[in-house]
């Protein structure tokens, strides 16, 4: 009898542990997983990253980086959310997130000012990792990092098809706004569409950088000045710059229905030959370098109104941060110092992008002639100012890059009163500034 009991604890206790095993191999939602685990038979921390997907980032180029980083980190787990593609940040829907409580463990591309403002994001301590990024200070808040990216990204280019510049007898590229104006009034006149555009971000993004390198040139801390009520968009400088934009619209030089195509599609209208000028940033030469096509594409810095050089973009633009509140912050950060400084991840983003290293020894990957040019063009432009959403002197109020959206969008409807348009710039930054 008393070994007949024995034996009896000693089945219950073999099946208590397995229902205790059991109850460990399920996920929060009580499903069951295959390999939750590590191989060394741990649980493996998850974290959840913010994708930002683009024509050229593409789904499939974050698996495969997230799936190298799994293999050599097998007790982290990365998930993936996204947000909409029709906005030029992922700044509203981050903020749906926080308010929700479902904010993600790493973010990127988003303004890092706003939630750093919101307490949302965890300071990231300056190591020697980040000590090989270029003006990484640059970035502090408060004299604290809180962002990673040794991306330099520069946006005010136009890119223009050499077939349809020969076509209407173009020899010498444009340098200030009445060279552009020029170029343009030949090419209307023979039929060719002088500039493409589109709706969403890409609006407020082109009447950007067609305009800020003129107003920055002499005043790359415009946005700090703002701040200080130094300056205003209201002011004869931003005037003339945003009555030059409406210039261009209302002589009939961008595409016909232009706010009604989205980024993806007047990406193709020009890449396709339907237009002679594209003004937008770097990333696209990674697109037109996978382009089949039959003309060659050439780059000239947005004219300014005097020919002077100005060059507007991002300086360690971009770039990852990391949830305050992550459950698993450790893991979150070694992904994001991962996916950022990794001199393999880092050379395919900058490939797949088109996209410059900021590092203080640059990574090298192999560039298209396209790419190569610009990277000479570069030379010229030690620092560039920010513009847009991006720090002049300071970052700007939040969502400032929305309200250049609908300012644009009236613009290029024709016919806006551009005075208004502008103060109203002015009443998003008075209202929306802490």
């Amino acid at each position: 009898m008393k070994k007949f009991m024995v034996t009896l604890i000693a089945i219950m206790l073999v099946i208590s542990l397995a229902a205790c095993g059991s109850e460990g191999s399920k996920t929060k939602n009580g499903q069951g997983t295959a390999g939750a685990g590590n191989e060394n038979g741990g649980e493996k921390q998850e974290v959840v990253f913010q994708l930002w997907i683009t024509p050229n980032l593409t789904k499939e180029y974050y698996d495969g980086i997230i799936k190298k980083f799994e293999a050599v980190n097998p007790d982290i787990k990365v998930t993936t959310i996204q947000p909409p593609a029709n906005e030029g940040t992922p700044d509203n829907y981050l903020k749906t997130l926080l308010a929700a409580g479902d904010f993600p463990d790493i973010i990127q591309n988003a303004t890092t000012k706003l939630f750093v403002d919101a307490d949302a994001l965890l300071e990231i301590p300056v190591d020697s990792e980040i000590e090989k990024i270029n003006n990484y200070q640059n970035d502090f808040i408060d004299g604290k990092l809180y962002n990673i990216s040794p991306i330099r990204e520069p946006h005010s280019f136009i890119f223009y098809n050499k077939k349809l510049f020969a076509d209407a007898g173009i020899t010498a590229l444009p340098t200030t706004w009445a060279e552009l104006e020029a170029v343009s009034a030949k090419l209307k006149e023979k039929g060719i569409t002088p500039l493409l555009g589109s709706g969403d971000w890409v609006s407020g993004f082109q009447m950007s950088l067609l305009t800020s390198p003129t107003v920055y040139k002499d005043q790359p801390n415009w946005y700090a000045d703002r701040y200080d009520d130094k300056v205003k968009f209201s002011d004869p400088g931003w005037m003339e710059a945003a009555q030059y934009y409406a210039g261009l619209v209302n002589k009939g030089y961008f595409n016909k229905g232009v706010l009604s195509i989205d980024y993806a599609a007047v990406e193709q209208e020009f890449l396709k030959g339907n237009g002679a000028m594209y003004p937008m940033g770097v990333w696209f030469s990674a697109a037109e370098a996978k382009a089949v096509k039959d003309f060659e594409v050439g780059v000239f810095p947005a004219p300014t109104k005097d020919g002077s050089k100005s060059l507007v973009g991002g300086e360690n633009v971009g770039g990852y941060s990391v949830s305050k509140n992550s459950k698993n912050p450790e893991a979150a950060l070694k992904f994001a110092k991962y996916i950022a400084l990794d001199p393999e991840a880092l050379k395919g983003f900058l490939q797949a992008d088109g996209s410059f290293s900021s590092l203080k020894d640059p990574v090298q990957w192999d560039m298209s002639p396209l790419q190569l040019e610009i990277a000479e063009m570069l030379k010229d432009f030690p620092l560039m100012s920010g513009h847009w959403s991006l720090k002049a002197g300071k970052i700007p109020v939040s969502g400032l890059q929305n309200q250049y959206d609908k300012v644009a969008q009236n613009i290029l409807l024709g016919n806006a009163d551009v005075a208004k348009e502008m103060q109203s710039l002015d009443e998003y930054w008075d209202k929306n500034e802490k």
